[in-house]
This record gives C-alpha cells, sequence and structure tokens, in this order.
C-alpha cells in the first residue's frame, strides 16, 4: 500500500486575477481578499485528487483544514491527520508539514502551489525525495509540475496502481516578485526536485526564444489590423511587450494592459478592472503570445484573463501574437490552455490562424490539458 503524502499551499495562486504576478506578499494577499477575489489552490488540488476515488491500495496522510484536510473530505478520502495548522498559513507551515511528511516516510508527497512552494519543499525534503506537483500558482516557471490538476491526478493514480513510473530531476524556478517590473529580472534556478517522468503530463521547461525580426514582422502585423474604436487586452510575455511599445503609452512586461485602438489607456489590470471596462459595449479583443518551449497561452501568468474574459470577448476576437520561432519550440505539439475552468478550456479548443506577418498565416491548434 502507497504512503501518499498530501500538502495544498492555500494562497497560491491567489494573486493571480488580482494582477499581483504572484503571492508571495502578504500585503498584496491581505488586498485581493478584500477585494473579493478568491483562493483557488484546494479547487486545483480537488481536481487531482478526485481522480483516486475509486482506488483503494493508498494510504493518504495531510494537515487538517486548507492545507490538505479539506480537500480529501470533499473527496471522501479518509486520511492520517498531521493535526491543524494556523488559520493564516505561511511558507513556515509548509516546511513544517512537508519535514514531517518526509519523516513519516511517504513514498510520494503531492503538494499544490506555485513556483515559492516548490522552493519551500525543495528546502524542505531535498532532491532525493520524490515529489508529484500540482499546478497552482501565477507564473509557473518550474518545469516540476504537471500540465494540469487532472493530469496530475492522473499519474497520481498510476503510481498508486503500482505502474512502472520512472522519476527524472526537474528545474525548480522562480522570479524576484518585488522586481517583476524590470525587463532585465529573468527567472532563477534554485534547484531539482525528484519528479515523476512522463514527458505528455509534465509541463516542459520554458525556452527563451530571441527573435526580434520575427518581432517585429508580428507586431508590424497587427498594429496594421488594430481598430481605432476597439479594446486590446494584451497579455504579459516579450513578445506582446514589443507590440506595447509600438503603442501610444508605456505598457508593462509582465502584466495585462488595455489599449484603445494604439494608445494604452490601463496598465497592469485585474480581471475586475477588465470586467468593468468590457461593460461599456466597446468591441473588444484579446491579444495573447505562448509560452516557447511548454506552449500555454491562459494559465501561466495571466489569470487576470479569467474564463469570465475569454467568454465575454469571446475567442473569434482572439489574436495568437505567436512568432515562427516560438512555433518551432513546440515541435509540433499544441498550443496549451488551463483556465481553471473545464468548460473554459473546451470552448477554446480547435484551429488558429496566426498572422506571423503581414502576408503569411499558419493555421495551429490550441488544447486542453
Amino acid at each position: 500500500m502507497k504512503r501518499i503524502g498530501f500538502l495544498v499551499n492555500p494562497i497560491a495562486g491567489l494573486g493571480g486575477q488580482a494582477g499581483m504576478k504572484g503571492s508571495d506578499s502578504p500585503d498584496g494577499r491581505a488586498a485581493a481578499l478584500d477585494l473579493g477575489y478568491k483562493k483557488t489552490a484546494g479547487a486545483r488540488a480537488y481536481e487531482c485528487i478526485k481522480r483516486i476515488k475509486e482506488e483503494t491500495a493508498f494510504h493518504m496522510i495531510a494537515p487538517e483544514g486548507e492545507m490538505g484536510g479539506n480537500v480529501l473530505q470533499k473527496a471522501q478520502i479518509p486520511y492520517e491527520s498531521l493535526g491543524k495548522h494556523r488559520e493564516t498559513t505561511t511558507k513556515e507551515d509548509t516546511l513544517y508539514y512537508a519535514r514531517l511528511l518526509k519523516d513519516r516516510d511517504a513514498d510520494l508527497l503531492v503538494f499544490c502551489g506555485g513556483d515559492g512552494t516548490a522552493r519551500d519543499i525543495l528546502e524542505a525534503v531535498g532532491e532525493q525525495f520524490p515529489v508529484l506537483a500540482v499546478p497552482a500558482g501565477v507564473k509557473m516557471y518550474s518545469a516540476c509540475y504537471a500540465v494540469s490538476p487532472c493530469q496530475a491526478g492522473e499519474l497520481l493514480k498510476s503510481f498508486i496502481r503500482g505502474d512502472r513510473m520512472p522519476f527524472e530531476y526537474r528545474e525548480i524556478m522562480d522570479i524576484d516578485e518585488a522586481r517583476l517590473d524590470d525587463p532585465s529580472v529573468t527567472p532563477a534556478l534554485y534547484g531539482f526536485l525528484q519528479s515523476i517522468h512522463d514527458k505528455n503530463r509534465l509541463q516542459r521547461a520554458k525556452e527563451a526564444c530571441p527573435d526580434p525580426s520575427g518581432r517585429k514582422l508580428l507586431t508590424e502585423h497587427i498594429l496594421s489590423i488594430m481598430n481605432e474604436q476597439a479594446l486590446y487586452i494584451i497579455g504579459p510575455g516579450n513578445t506582446t511587450y514589443c507590440l506595447k511599445g509600438q503603442l501610444e503609452g508605456s505598457g508593462t512586461l509582465r502584466g495585462v494592459d488595455v489599449a484603445k485602438g494604439k494608445k494604452i489607456i490601463l496598465k497592469d489590470a485585474d480581471e475586475q478592472s477588465l470586467c468593468r471596462l468590457l461593460g461599456k459595449g466597446m468591441p473588444a479583443w484579446i491579444i495573447v503570445t505562448c509560452i516557447g518551449g511548454n506552449g500555454f497561452i491562459f494559465g501561466r501568468g495571466n489569470q487576470q484573463i479569467s474564463p469570465r474574459i475569454i467568454r465575454i470577448v469571446s475567442k473569434e476576437n482572439l489574436i495568437l501574437a505567436v512568432t515562427k520561432e516560438k512555433l518551432a519550440t513546440l515541435k509540433g505539439s499544441p498550443m496549451l490552455v488551463d483556465t481553471g475552468d473545464r468548460d473554459t478550456d473546451r470552448y477554446l479548443c480547435g484551429y488558429y490562424r496566426i498572422g506571423v506577418n503581414s502576408y503569411e498565416t499558419i493555421l495551429y491548434r490550441v488544447d486542453m490539458v
């Protein structure tokens, strides 16, 4: 019988829709909650755990409450309690329970969080302890995470059933949230975690795509089709930052900005601000790029563009700002969506025309994970 340690960072991802680009700041988390934004990590963890409800050959170990027990109770899965945590959880709680799970001889530690959580797990258990990471954060640079909570659940099910599951060392990456507005700041490598290996179900590492000529041609094409009377919700990334640099006003590298025609009218928007703007009835478009190497267009660093925003704008008004070089890093794999809402993910699936310049269009598939 497999002994499974289970740990949720309940505040992971809280800063996403709030436009915080992360959830490390206690003051930022408090502000997000005051604005009405909800914790989402528990729901993401449940999407993983509910896939093992019918399995029997495992023993679950977890803290009580929102760091694990609540999710297991919802899934009607019995568990061995590690005790109760404080009402407001911190990094120290993650470190404490991860070390405790290691001491309890868990065969696998399943944790749900973001890049900061992965760093905490690495600090607590080291590189030799086997883990399975469920994505619930904002930026998600680390390659240790499954592509989605659902796929993490399928991997966990296979592990419990005794399928042969190789492990490999996967990168733990993070970026200094205090310096996110500095274009020179890049994600740093903090180490490796020993993760279940599955090339299809684990998130691929981000690949840099230094392609100034491709970005220039792509930017010129998008500028040529922009309507002065329409709103453009422009997501984060180096590719879209090139476009923002050609608009009137300054945009952000890692935030979601809004332009009316070719003038930026809102910087670093949160989800609620986007919704209020869309309520004014103007035609609107969403412009996003994909992450080089792993292909995500939604669900990694742009949660401000929520399922609600996507439905209001519609997928017909989605512009994929992707260069040919960035498409090449995907090696034919589809671009991916992980919005946190499975119906919206299904809605977004399909083929899209990508105008990589003013004279060339590529038909490419978007899929859910």
